[in-house]
């Protein structure tokens, strides 16, 4: 997995599955921990998403959420998009913006 810093959030690329999820848990928590107001990623480059990559978006929107972050995906694969979808998690994962 590939994970890039950029002015307006994290791009991924790659495989987000278990064995390669430290990467983008590592950034997510920095970006949490940060004094940053928004968290964006850019999902469009990634080729596999398992369980465990979903369950790493949905903890970090919710600490994100917690901190009074704005938490958005901007771009999907369709990989994840059809991951969400299956889980049922897209409305949960959809733009949310701090109360």
């Amino acid at each position: 997995m590939e994970v890039e810093l950029e002015s307006t959030g994290i791009k991924v690329k790659g495989n987000c599955i278990i064995q390669e999820l430290q990467p983008l848990q590592k950034t997510m928590l920095e970006l949490i921990q940060s004094e940053r107001s928004s968290i964006e990623l850019d999902l469009s480059g990634i080729e596999a998403i398992d369980t465990a990559g979903i369950q790493l978006l949905a903890v970090c929107r919710n600490n994100a959420l917690e901190k009074g972050m704005t938490f958005q995906i901007t771009s999907k694969s369709e990989a994840v998009k059809e991951a969400l979808e299956i889980t049922g998690l897209e409305s949960v994962l959809q733009d949310y913006k701090k109360a």
